[in-house]
Formats: structure tokens, sequence, C-alpha cells
């Protein structure tokens, strides 16, 4: 099987899908950088990956600053006949980085005002840099000018398959689908981050999905 590249732009979900496949019963991987020369594989010790997810994904802390505890995997191809690797691509893929051997998934945001919404959260993408303490009038500036220039959504070009974000959150039949196309099966450990990284929103996954 081929191996799976998530392409995703800033604030569409990647990272929960991202954790969301590695937690299925199947033979996906990812590796995480680990001092200069070696790597950890990330989803066959369950334990390890749930440590992981619940450290990024966690209720006590606010949604922006969750990209504090983001362990990105790296680009290293490892060939292997029993296991199929992960990639995450936040924006961009890389130049260089060959897709030959892969199927590209984009988990999107249909709505420019909630992918908007979701970028001033979580403080991503248009809103990385900006400080917590902004005053009121240079935020609205900000947020008016990001909002002119912005996509009316967030898909990418040349995906293998693109999903709405937020229909895959509340909808098991869009789960389904997309895991019927990767050939794997969804499992209890699967739904439990689902119903944590909700939980984990509050009522801001109301306004979300209203």
């Amino acid at each position: 099987m081929k191996n799976i590249i998530i392409h995703y732009r800033g604030g569409s979900g990647g990272f929960f899908i991202y954790y969301y496949l590695l937690a299925s019963d199947s033979n996906i991987v990812s590796k995480l950088s680990f001092r200069k020369s070696s790597s950890l594989t990330l989803g066959k010790q369950k334990n390890f990956l749930d440590a992981c997810f619940y450290h990024q994904f966690r209720k006590n802390i606010h949604l922006n600053d969750w990209k504090k505890s983001e362990k990105w995997p790296n680009f290293r191809k490892v060939v292997s006949s029993n296991s199929r690797q992960i990639f995450l691509c936040c924006n961009e893929i890389p130049k260089n980085f060959d897709t030959s051997d892969s199927v590209i998934i984009n988990p999107y945001i249909a709505d420019k005002k909630k992918w908007l919404r979701m970028q001033v959260n979580k403080r991503c993408l248009h809103f990385f840099d900006i400080p917590k303490n902004i005053g009121r009038k240079e935020f609205f500036i900000h947020y008016k000018e990001t909002y002119q220039r912005m996509a009316e959504n967030s898909k990418v070009e040349d995906a293998d398959y693109s999903f709405n974000f937020l229909k895959f959150l509340r909808d098991k039949d869009e789960r389904e689908k997309l895991c019927d196309f990767l050939k794997i099966d969804i499992n209890p450990r699967m739904e439990a981050y689902l119903t944590h990284y909700i939980d984990c929103h509050g009522k801001f996954f109301n306004k979300l999905i209203k």
C-alpha cells in the first residue's frame, strides 16, 4: 500500500487527522526526529502514541498554546513491506519530496469565516505571530486585511482525497469514507481521540459546527 501525505493549510485540523490515523490498528507509522542521527517510530507502540496525543491536546491549556507541544514527523522515508509512512505537510509539500509512492489526503475548512476563526483561536497561519496582548483596534485591522486576501476555503490542489474537516468530526459516515479510502477500520482508540479533541474545544466547537 502507498504511504500517506496529509497536506493541509494551517487551521484545518491536519495534526488531529495525523493522530487519528496513527491510532488505527493498521501498519501506518511516522518517524519523529530524535537527536541528529536517529528517529523514533510513532504508531506501533500505542502507549507512546497516547502520551504524545494527550500531551499535545490538553484540556487544561488554551487552544492558542497547543502549537508549543507539537511533535512534527520528519520526511525520512524508510523502505518497508510491513508498514506505510504518514507525512504531515502544513501549507506546502517540500519541493524535492517524492510523492509518487503516496496518496495525498486533504482535510479542509469549507467556510472562510470558520477557517479564520480556527486560525485566531489556535494562533496559527496568519495569526501565528500575533501577540496575545494585541490591542483591539490593531487586531481588527489585521483580521479584516487577512479576511480580504484569504481564499474562500482551505482546500489544496491535487489531493487524491479531500474532505470537510468539521463534517468529519461530527459525522461518523465521513470518517468511515476516509478510512475506507485508506483501507483501515475505525477502532475505539480513534473515536476516543475524537471525543477528547472535541471536548478540548469546549463551547468553541459548538460555534464551529453551527
